[in-house]
């Protein structure tokens, strides 16, 4: 995939790295017929490919996150099925760590969302609670 970061930006290790696996991509879709969210919605944006358009122009632009990225972020499971079909070898993972922290510093989450998140980081590690 061809990328346009500035000098500037690509001087940031973050992105340096964020765009050496961007290159990576040759937009194939293999990753599609592997991912649950896609299978499930139908959505592009909600496969690896999608995904990493968002991202690509969410860096590029050096703007803070829209909520339709956030959404389709979100919804990645995380489950690695589209590195393993991958033929190009793009850490997809190791991106969208990347572009999530980019979501935490940069995007304010509606309130619901925020308190939702608080409540599964303090009961989700603690197994006694659900039993």
């Amino acid at each position: 995939m061809q990328t346009t970061f500035t000098a500037e930006q690509l001087a940031t290790p973050r992105i340096a790295e964020a765009n050496s696996i961007l290159r990576k991509c040759v937009h194939c879709g293999f990753c599609t017929a592997t991912c649950p969210t896609y299978a499930l919605l139908g959505d592009e944006l909600d496969s690896p490919r999608g995904r990493i358009y968002l991202i690509k122009n969410m860096l590029e632009k050096g703007e803070a996150a829209s909520t339709e990225t956030v959404k389709h972020l979100d919804r990645c499971l995380s489950c690695l099925s589209c590195m393993t079909t991958c033929p190009s070898g793009v850490n997809y993972m190791h991106l969208v760590d990347e572009a999530r922290a980019h979501v935490e510093e940069t995007y304010r989450r509606p309130l619901f969302d925020r308190l939702m998140r608080d409540v599964l980081a303090l009961t989700m590690p603690r197994p006694a609670l659900f039993r």
